[in-house]
Parts: C-alpha cells; sequence; structure tokens
C-alpha cells in the first residue's frame, strides 16, 4: 500500500464497490483476505482469482477466466450482489447485512441461513450479526447441526465467523490509511 492506493486494482474495486453501493475500502478488504491481489491465486479447494470463486460460483456467474482481474472481479460482484438480495428482507439494516454477505461468500448462505433459522428458534435477534454468529459457530456441534431446521449440515463456522471479523478488521486499517 502506497500512498492514497491500496493496489492495482483500486480503479477495478472502486468500479465493483458502486455496483454495490459499498465503500470501496471494505470490497478492497474482502479481495485482500481472499487472494491477497493475487490473480493467479487457488485455494486448496479450486477456488480461483481475485475474489476466490469456486468453478460452480465461476459458472453461474459468467466468469471463463478467473484469472483476468476484470471477469474475476465483476463476477465476484455479481455473487454478492445476490447475497445482498438474499439477505435483505431478512436483515435491512445494511452494515448488519453485510457481515450475513461476508459469511455467506466464505462459507455458503445455506450454512448462514441454519445459523438464521437456529437464532429464531432460541429467540435470539435474528437482525444482527453477533447474535447469528453464536449459532453459526454451534454449527459444528451435532446438538445444532442435527437440529432439523438444519439444512446444510454440519459446518465449521467459527472459521466463517473469524473471516468476518478478519475482513471487518483490514476494512478499519483501509479506513485509517487510504481515503474513501
Amino acid at each position: 500500500m502506497a500512498g492514497n492506493r491500496i493496489s492495482v486494482f483500486d480503479d477495478l474495486i472502486k468500479e465493483g464497490a458502486r455496483e454495490l453501493g459499498w465503500d470501496w475500502r471494505l470490497l478492497a478488504s474482502l479481495v485482500y483476505r481472499e487472494s491477497r491481489f493475487d490473480t493467479a491465486a487457488t485455494s486448496y479447494a479450486g477456488a480461483q482469482g481475485l475474489l476466490q470463486l469456486m468453478p460452480v460460483t465461476l459458472e453461474r456467474f459468467g466468469v471463463e477466466n478467473p484469472n483476468d482481474p476484470i471477469e474475476s472481479l465483476r463476477g465476484g460482484v455479481r455473487y454478492l450482489r445476490y447475497l445482498d438480495k438474499f439477505w435483505l428482507e431478512r436483515v435491512p439494516e445494511v452494515n448488519e447485512r453485510i457481515k450475513f454477505i461476508l459469511a455467506s461468500y466464505n462459507i455458503g448462505h445455506g450454512h448462514v441461513e441454519d445459523a438464521w433459522r437456529l437464532a429464531l428458534k432460541y429467540g435470539a435477534n435474528t437482525q444482527t450479526w453477533e447474535e447469528v454468529a453464536e449459532y453459526l459457530a454451534l454449527k459444528s456441534d451435532p446438538e445444532y447441526y442435527l437440529d432439523p431446521l438444519v439444512r446444510s449440515g454440519f459446518a465449521k463456522g467459527h472459521l466463517a465467523v473469524n473471516y468476518v471479523r478478519d475482513i471487518l478488521s483490514v476494512f478499519e486499517s483501509y479506513k485509517a490509511l487510504v481515503e474513501p
């Protein structure tokens, strides 16, 4: 990071962030967490590109070349918009919804939706990430992942909870260091 730049992809990230209605530094935080701005990054699970999309997601959101930063970012933004629509009615407050979107991006919206249903069952506030995150973290416990409400089964939900925290932490750093 030098001067008022985070990466060589800042202009692309700003364009994607405008489409999402996000602070561009938040989207940059996600890109950093996913690929460290490496267009050729590939995860052990087969996720590829700047936004580490899985093959099925690449196909669904129209990314033919995941190593192309423009395609990768546009595909990732399309996926984030899909997740935003998915959570919009359940979590109307945008800053809370972003946390649900980030967790869904990481672990899949089915697992986050399971946590949301569990939170509802146990009387927690389903519109706050903090309370739903507790149930996501419990998705590795058979008492919770075997609940009939749970459709996506076992998950290492604590990893997605940490993922959201990590991205928001990088975002706070970028906000302190880089102009909006």
